[in-house]
């Protein structure tokens, strides 16, 4: 639970932080080439006469077109070229008929940046100015943002990694108390229990049996099933053991599976099986006995007299898939995804008679999440069903 807060509180600090640090880079980069377009075809404007200004240009000024290699050139619908710079080539006629069919009114294209206006006449003017050093720094400044950018992202990143494990060590400190207090108070309960069990067996023997006697050993028997619930739940949560063995999954359901047929048959409920042999796992045979167990003493617990519990279990390509399926009493929709959690209850009245703590669903899950496994419930036309899912 801890990893997966951490990677949330991550995954929210880096494409937050990433989502900013991008669009400022590129609201820079786009800000950055229109200045220089901008003051680029500022510049060719001035040179060639198109400012507005009406006034003769000196001969100097008129001479510096030349040198920054101002071209021009008159345009058509049909993009034919009736008027040029008379040192265009055959390379600057090719952009400049390119440039006229753009929407684009200034830009770079190759080496040169260009201005475009449609003037009257079905006529297009193009002006283009060689100028590789304007166009060199347009893009190393493009590029320089990009790094920024980058180096920025790489940095959120390892920041990121930082301030989740802070944000989350709290958290984590807590629930480690938490599970601590629950695991010394169980351990701590089971010798007063032993205690008066023994004691109550003791005055059974000397007294003869009284419906007193009887409330405290039914009671003592309880809180052994909670203390041991939560002693297991704490255990799960610790489990770093991964010594495990290959086993026939289906062969261990089957003999599972028959545990419960005196159970199904004091309740005249059937229970069906549809397993696919030959199936194998890799793991710990008791924490599959332990999924399976709960889910068919759930089922059985929760299917009225006459109906049928239904185990199931198939293997497609690395996926295992096991089901087990109950008639009865759909859990409400808003209370499914409640279920999972630990002293949780559905019907709490009916569970309290029966000396039902929650715990079994939330002791499963923790055991299918011990192999990376997925457990989910769903009600459909009167069918309750549970569905395990393991990939190798």
């Amino acid at each position: 639970m801890i990893d997966k807060l951490q990677r949330k509180i991550f995954w929210i600090i880096q494409i937050s932080l990433t989502s900013i640090i991008l669009a400022v880079t590129i609201l820079y980069s786009i800000l950055s080439y229109r200045d220089f377009i901008n003051s680029a075809t500022m510049m060719m404007d001035r040179l060639t006469g198109d400012d507005g200004k009406r006034i003769e240009r000196p001969k100097e000024l008129r001479e510096q077109i030349d040198d920054y290699g101002v071209y021009r050139f008159s345009i058509d619908n049909n993009s034919k070229i009736f008027r040029e710079s008379n040192s265009a080539n055959n390379e600057i006629r090719d952009y400049a008929i390119k440039v006229s069919e753009k929407k684009a009114q200034s830009g770079i294209i190759g080496k040169y940046i260009y201005k475009v206006r449609k003037l009257g006449n079905n006529e297009t003017s193009v002006t283009l100015m060689e100028n590789e050093n304007i166009v060199f720094n347009i893009k190393l400044k493009i590029i320089f943002s990009a790094s920024i950018g980058i180096v920025s992202i790489i940095i959120i990143y390892v920041l990121a990694k930082k301030v989740s494990k802070t944000i989350v060590k709290p958290v984590e400190e807590t629930l480690e108390n938490q599970k601590q207090f629950i695991s010394d108070a169980s351990h701590e309960l089971k010798t007063p229990l032993a205690v008066i069990e023994a004691n109550a067996d003791v005055l059974e023997d000397k007294l003869g049996k009284s419906k007193w006697i009887t409330y405290i050993q039914n009671e003592v028997q309880s809180m052994n099933k909670l203390v041991n619930g939560l002693l297991l739940l704490a255990k799960m949560e610790d489990a770093t053991s991964n010594d495990y063995k290959r086993f026939d999954l289906s062969k261990e359901i089957k003999m599972i599976v028959s545990v419960f047929e005196s159970m199904a048959y004091e309740k005249q409920i059937d229970i069906i099986t549809n397993i696919q042999d030959g199936i194998e796992f890799t793991g710990d045979k008791e924490d599959l006995k332990h999924i399976l167990s709960t889910l068919i003493d759930n089922g059985i617990k929760h299917t009225e007299k006459g109906k049928k519990v239904i185990i199931e279990l198939s293997k497609e390509k690395n996926e295992i898939r096991l089901q087990v399926k109950n008639e009865g009493d759909p859990i409400p929709k808003e209370e499914q995804f409640k279920i999972f959690e630990r002293f949780y209850r559905v019907d709490k009245a009916r569970n309290r008679e029966e000396k039902r703590y929650g715990l079994g669903l939330a002791i499963a899950k923790k055991t299918v999440e011990k192999y990376n496994g997925t457990i989910e419930v769903n009600c459909r036309d009167g069918i309750t069903n549970f569905i395990v899912s393991f990939t190798e």
